[in-house]
């Protein structure tokens, strides 16, 4: 994330429309599969930015927060948050195990998307729960993919992969931000017009704060997304929710006694 963007980032985070519409979809599903709402799960907050989604449950005091940017961590830590800023690899082992792990808006950014896939699943207990936002539709690419240093947008298809059947359980798996996709559409064609020929340092993201009456209309209509994926899914929109379960590692089984095998050599 650019710099200039980071210091705008958390009131964005706070105020925009599109972001507290989708923390209340996403809020909808960790209390329904990540148990936040009646239990304390041990809770691993990758890419957390300021904290937001991680002050949203100040009764979940097991919880932890890695970042990169330094500003954000420093912001997060000044709200009593437990976050500490990490380098751009992935491993966490030096963490210890977790029951929930949240990448809300993160793997995008990672050139090599299963190996941050699988450096989570190793801090994880068994049955513990990852909840995963990722922007959908590369025909929706544009000028705030690049401002965010996204490598690419996902649909369905693409992003199962990163979670096999053997090891994961898939819990939810829908496109979100559906509603006003005609709307993103236009909007994207639109500005990539626009910005066509643009030097990268000229190209812009797309949160604005609009007219009061605009924003709350938008807000409205993204938020009532949470009702119908309760108990159904999207079949389009310009983000994806996924949320999946470890598997059980499968016991090993009892070691039998057997002959050696003989070894032959050549000297």
């Amino acid at each position: 994330m650019d710099a200039c963007y980071t210091s705008e980032y958390e009131g964005y985070e706070l105020r925009h429309w599109w972001f507290v519409a989708r923390r209340l979809i996403i809020q909808q599903a960790l209390n329904r599969f990540g148990r936040l709402g009646s239990k304390n799960p041990r809770w691993l907050d990758v890419g957390c930015g300021t904290g937001v989604l991680l002050d949203s449950y100040p009764s979940i005091t097991n919880k932890l927060g890695l970042e990169l940017d330094q500003g954000s961590v420093e912001r997060a830590r000044s709200k009593g948050l437990d976050v500490r800023q990490v380098q751009p690899r992935w491993d966490f082992r030096e963490y210890g195990k977790f029951d929930l792990v949240t990448l809300t808006d993160v793997i995008e950014h990672v050139e090599r998307d299963q190996e941050a896939v699988d450096a989570v699943r190793d801090v994880l207990n068994d049955n513990a729960i990852v909840l995963v936002t990722v922007p959908a539709l590369m025909g929706l690419w544009s000028s705030h993919d690049v401002v965010n240093h996204h490598f690419r947008r996902y649909t369905i298809k693409t992003l199962l992969p990163l979670f096999p059947s053997d090891q994961w359980k898939v819990l939810q798996a829908s496109y979100f931000s559906s509603l006003l996709l005609p709307m993103v559409y236009a909007a994207r064609q639109l500005k990539n017009r626009r910005e066509k020929g643009k030097e990268p340092s000229q190209k812009t993201h797309d949160l604005k704060f609009g007219p009061r009456w605009a924003d709350w209309m938008l807000y409205q209509i993204f938020k009532s997304e949470k009702l119908w994926l309760r108990w159904a899914r999207f079949p389009i929109g310009s983000s994806i929710l996924l949320v999946v379960q470890k598997r059980s590692t499968p016991s090993a089984k009892p070691a039998t006694t057997q002959t050696p095998a003989t070894v032959s050599a050549t000297p």
